[in-house]
């Protein structure tokens, strides 16, 4: 089982000129994907970890 880890964040830009209502976090997290699991089938644990605002449909249909 291979592993790739790195860290992950969102950009918040559903308005450029409100940065007070989801701050980003000053250091992103550590997240770790796994190789053998197609990537779209991990996004939703990445969406968790991040607590993002996004709607996890919304990141989803930007992939496929």
């Amino acid at each position: 089982m291979a592993t790739f880890a790195c860290r992950v964040q969102f950009l918040d830009d559903t308005d450029p000129f409100n940065s007070t209502s989801f701050p980003e976090p000053t250091r992103p997290p550590l997240y770790t994907f796994r190789a053998d699991i197609p990537l779209i089938n991990q996004i939703a644990g990445v969406h968790r970890l991040l607590k993002a605002p996004h709607k996890v449909c919304a990141i989803l249909s930007c992939i496929s």
